[in-house]
């Protein structure tokens, strides 16, 4: 029996509150850098049950995408951090005009404040909420269920590996291919994911899935229309909101 898709309803859940600018107050990692050499090195502490180092050095662009169209940021940072049993994970940092910015992660998009970068570097990390889900993060939900219009063009064999000349795209490739055309980037992470993410997780609780949007996708009880609910009903929370 396939998981059912749940009517439509504005939920409480932290995903799909109203967008800001910063994640709600929580209590804030204190994370500390020291140059070595051309980058620097330090740690936020505890964070994702597991206590990871930190890498951070000047870099000249996101390579990820872009966050909003309405506002640049005015320093990018990109870097690395343990991952305790995996290859370390690649971060960006983009700060903004008054010291707040987003750090993207493997673990998710969060929320800095207070950044400072002389005479020591760091700033405060919120780990208790994930960025929400902004105007571009719609566009991305509309193209990739435009891109995912037809059974022809649907891959029910997802790898999560979406080559550029693919000619049928799964759940989580139209979704890579949509990030890629709306805001020149990808990363895996990025809201409009985590909330489609968010969305499976509730209506399939009990599978057990491994990758939630390949999972899913390649699940023989999904039909296409499920997987276009997904996007309707990620559009409809974002106005619930």
């Amino acid at each position: 029996m396939r998981c059912k898709l749940l009517l439509l309803l504005p939920i409480a859940c932290g995903l799909c509150a109203h967008a800001t600018d910063s994640v709600k107050p929580g209590t804030p990692s204190h994370c500390h850098f020291e140059r070595t050499g051309d980058e620097y090195v330090g740690s936020c502490g505890p964070l994702f049950d597991q206590n990871p180092v930190m890498t951070l050095k000047a870099a000249s662009s996101i390579t990820t995408g872009i966050w909003r169209e309405d506002v640049q940021p005015i320093s990018i940072w990109s870097g690395a951090m343990t991952d305790q049993g995996y290859p370390d994970a690649p971060l960006e940092l983009e700060i903004y005009r008054d010291g707040w910015g987003i750090l993207r992660t493997e673990y998710g998009w969060f929320g800095v404040t207070q950044f400072r970068s002389s005479p020591e570097t760091g700033f405060l990390l919120d780990a208790s909420d994930e960025v929400k889900a902004n105007s571009l993060d719609r566009r991305i939900l509309v193209r990739a269920e435009a891109i995912l219009s037809t059974e022809e063009v649907w891959n029910r064999s997802d790898n999560r590996k979406c080559p550029q000349d693919a000619t049928s795209w799964s759940l989580y490739c139209a979704m890579e291919r949509a990030t890629m055309e709306v805001t020149g980037g990808f990363q895996h992470r990025r809201p409009a994911l985590e909330l489609v993410r968010a969305i499976v997780d509730e209506h399939c609780a009990g599978r057990h899935y491994h990758h939630w949007l390949m999972d899913y996708n390649n699940d023989r009880t999904t039909t296409l229309a499920d997987v276009q609910s997904l996007f309707r009903e990620a559009l409809a929370r974002m106005d619930d909101r």
